[in-house]
């Protein structure tokens, strides 16, 4: 016999199907301490972070730092069934930080708990999204959501405490129907199955519907991504087309800029012989006019030394005229004095006699 029929026979005999719960889970103990502490000491390099004794002194060098218990409203829906039904999930956490999680979280010391919340967020998350995934079976209609309430407070004070956060939880989830927002669960969990079975077969049907409408819209889908494939086809030789007109373009460019490249060549190479031509011509003109500059020299040195000659010859010519003309007076005069004497001489012998 399956167990909807079990819970009709037991609803017909008066039986109270919300008793017929599961065993509870265990009750969670947190172990708060209002009055922890965390003591930081530093002195130059060195930094040491301890629970504050009950007789403490505070120095300079401490900090204190009070780990304060946090008080966390989680608020959280889900819908079910095609938004048959909203689950409403209240979750009142409290916790606090331990000596071990601020030492491993030293940097955010000054807001431990806004720390807390930040990096545990999400994974509160996922521990009521793990919980409600077990609501999909219907099996909650019979049996209430007590059970699930506690298994979410369980977990997420377990995972905190795993990473050293002492954390309490009380869980309360909410349920309302569309069409019938009154309805108990477990007093009326036979009504509610019903319901559920007919929305099961409804949404069979549905769900027979949807999947002739995808088959019908896959079809279409699969024409339309054959005329896709079609057109994409046409574009495809449509731009092998223009990628062969771009590259014939692009060959055409790359000749002409060859062209244009060889005609600069050849130019440079013409203009470099015309310059290397006016250079030799200039070398020759150079070498013609210092050949003249040196006939023209050689022909000026020529006739300075012939001046030269010339002068020299006609002053030795005018030294030799003088010389002999000097050499000739003397001549004239030792004759003169010759004659001189001769007559003296002429003179003087008579008188002897």
């Amino acid at each position: 016999m399956s167990t909807t029929n079990s819970d009709l026979d037991a609803w017909l005999a008066g039986e109270d199907l919300f008793e017929q719960t599961m065993q509870e889970p265990e009750e969670w103990v947190a172990g708060f301490d209002a009055d922890r502490q965390v003591v930081l000491m530093r002195l130059g390099p060195f930094q040491r972070l301890f629970l504050r004794p009950q007789k403490f002194s505070k120095r300079f060098y401490h900090q204190i730092f009070p780990l304060q218990i946090q008080t966390w409203p989680y608020r959280y829906q889900v819908k079910l069934f095609d938004d048959f039904c909203t689950v409403d999930v209240s979750l009142q956490l409290r916790f606090q930080a331990t000596l071990t999680y601020v030492q491993k979280n030293l940097e955010a010391l000054e807001s431990i708990n806004q720390h807390v919340q930040l990096v545990y967020g999400a994974v509160v998350q996922d521990k009521i999204n793990q919980e409600l995934h077990k609501l999909a079976d219907g099996s909650w209609v019979q049996n209430g959501l007590g059970v699930h309430e506690k298994r979410i407070a369980l977990n997420v004070c377990e995972v905190l405490t795993q990473q050293y956060i002492q954390a309490e939880a009380i869980c309360k989830m909410n349920v309302t129907f569309v069409d019938f927002p009154e309805v108990q669960l477990g007093k009326e969990s036979v009504y509610l199955h019903m319901l559920k079975k007919t929305y099961e077969l409804n949404e069979q049907k549905n769900q027979e519907i949807l999947r002739q409408q995808k088959l019908d819209e896959q079809q279409a889908l699969l024409a339309k991504q054959q005329e896709l494939e079609h057109l994409k086809q046409l574009a495809e030789m449509q731009r092998h087309i223009q990628l062969a007109e771009a590259e014939a373009q692009i060959q055409l460019l790359q000749d002409k800029e060859n062209l244009i490249a060889r005609q600069r060549e050849v130019e440079l190479r013409l203009r470099a012989e015309e310059i290397e031509y006016e250079q030799q011509l200039k070398k020759i003109r150079q070498e013609s006019e210092l050949r003249a500059q040196q006939v023209l020299d050689t022909q000026q040195r020529q006739a300075e030394i012939e001046q030269i000659g010339d002068s020299l010859a006609h002053q030795a010519f005018l030294e030799e005229a003088k010389t002999v003309a000097e050499i000739q007076r003397k001549q004239k005069q030792q004759q003169l004095w010759r004659e001189a004497e001769h007559v003296v001489e002429s003179i003087v012998e008579p008188s002897d006699e």
